[in-house]
Order: structure tokens, then sequence, then C-alpha cells
């Protein structure tokens, strides 16, 4: 793996690519190809919108290239959420080698976020508002919000990531016992189509995949979820609220105390006029 960087992160270049190389193999997939792979740090939104020639949203801080084996990161951020943007965009590069031709939007973001361990996409859906009043998104919908504005973006990709899960789950899971995603992907290897792949692998077709998943997004991230997600962040800031009462009863006391010493109180002076 060759990173390439401005002198400033030439360092945090070459930490990346040593992560990357130790990257745990990728669900249903396995290691990464031995392929030659470069990664750009690109320090500036300038640059990063020359090195992707401005075809993603302004929002986007990682892209990956796979016919070019090419990965560009705005390296503006953090060096932990570097590394697992590094993770995401290596993801696409394993499922496209793998399977050698472009899928659905959806799940080639939900694939990438279910290998980087991005769970914090899922917690953000049970607080979301629209999800948990039941507004339904079909697949097609979903691939136009990935690439929507930042907060549709997000959602979308919370819900990208809940499709492939239960892909997997179907699979038997990712642990010990299950195949996972791992059956689907050797279909989309060899199937014309991501809806033959899916009938090869579980018997459906994306249709009938579409209406299941819009059931279990509304039976884990309904109502319930909401209220529940919801009631813990109340019952959080009630609980630091009555910290701050307390703290604040505390120090009036105090303060009374310390008026109180000495204090005489004055004899009754007669009315005035």
């Amino acid at each position: 793996m060759t990173a390439v960087a401005w002198p400033p992160q030439q360092g945090l270049a070459v930490a990346l690519a040593e992560a990357a190389d130790r990257s745990p193999p990728f669900p249903g997939v396995g290691p990464l190809a031995d392929r030659p792979i470069r990664v750009i740090l690109a320090p500036t939104r300038a640059k990063f919108d020359s090195l992707t020639r401005g075809r993603l949203p302004s929002w986007s801080e990682g892209a990956a290239f796979p016919d070019a084996g090419t990965v560009v990161l705005l390296s503006t951020g953090p060096p932990d959420r570097l590394t697992a943007a590094l993770r995401h965009e290596l993801a696409h590069l394993a499922l496209r080698w793998r399977v050698r031709r472009l899928l659905p939007l959806w799940f080639e973001e939900g694939y990438a976020a279910v290998a980087s361990d991005e769970w914090d996409r899922l917690d953000a859906l049970r607080l979301n508002w629209q999800v948990a009043r039941g507004v339904r998104m079909d697949l097609d919908a979903l691939d136009r919000a990935l690439r929507a504005d930042r907060p549709d973006a997000e959602t979308a990709y919370g819900l990208a990531t809940t499709a492939v899960l239960l892909l997997e789950r179907w699979g038997g899971g990712g642990g010990r016992g299950g195949r996972g995603l791992g059956p689907l992907i050797d279909n989309l290897a060899r199937e014309p189509t991501f809806d033959a792949a899916l009938r090869a692998t579980y018997h459906v077709t994306e249709g009938d995949f579409e209406s299941r998943w819009q059931r279990d997004v509304a039976q884990r991230y309904g109502w319930i979820s909401w209220a529940g997600a919801a009631g813990v962040f109340w019952a959080a800031l009630g609980l630091v609220l009555a910290w701050l009462v307390r703290v604040r009863r505390r120090r009036d006391r105090v303060r009374k105390a310390l008026l109180d010493e000495g204090w005489t109180v004055p004899e009754e002076d007669g009315p005035t006029a």
C-alpha cells in the first residue's frame, strides 16, 4: 500500500497505511485482494474536491476508486476518525474487486458501514422522528437519499446499514457457525443482476426483500424504539438537572449560614409619616 500526503501529514499517512495493512478480513469477502492500493490524504476541502473531480456531495470526506485502486480521504479530522473512514473506503475496494461490477448504491454503502462497524448510525436511527413515525423509503429512494444533503444522507446511511444487516442475519450472522454475507457475495460475483443473486441466495426477489426490510425497520426503529431512546435521553437530562439543583441548594445553604453569622434583628421602629 502506498500513502501519498502533503509534507505536514506524511507521518499520518504512514500510520494509516500501517493500520490498513493490519485491517481484519471484510465480511463475506475475506482479506483485501493482493493488489496495489494508493491512499491519498487531502489536507483541505478544495484539494479533496479537486482529487475527486467534484463528483461527490459537499459533505463527503472519503472516496474510493476501485478501478484505480485509489482511496482519497479528507484529512482534516482526528486520526481515529480517519482510520474508520479508511476502513470504510477499503471495504468498497474489497467488495468491488470481489464481485467485479457495480452494485446498488444502498448495498455498497451499507456493506461498507457494516464492515467498518459504524454502529453509531443505528443509534441515530433510534432517535430519528421520521423513521419512528413510519415514513417509509423504498430502495430506489434510498439510493437517491445517499447523495442528498447531509441530514437526509445520514438517515439513508443508517437505513442502508439496516438493510445489509438484515441480509447478514438471513445468512446466519457473521459469527461462529454463520456464513453471514458470504453466500450472497458469492452469488453476486456469479449472477448477472442483484435480483438474481437474491433469488439464488435467499429465494426472494428484490421486491420481496424491500417489503421485508421495510417491516424490519418499522419493528426495530418504530415508536417503541424511539420512545425508549428518547426516554433514556430525558432520564439522563433529568438526572443532570437534579444534580444541579442539589448543588445550587447546597451552595445557598452555605451562603445563608455565612450571612446569619453575627446578624442581629433590629428593634422594631415606629411608623413613619
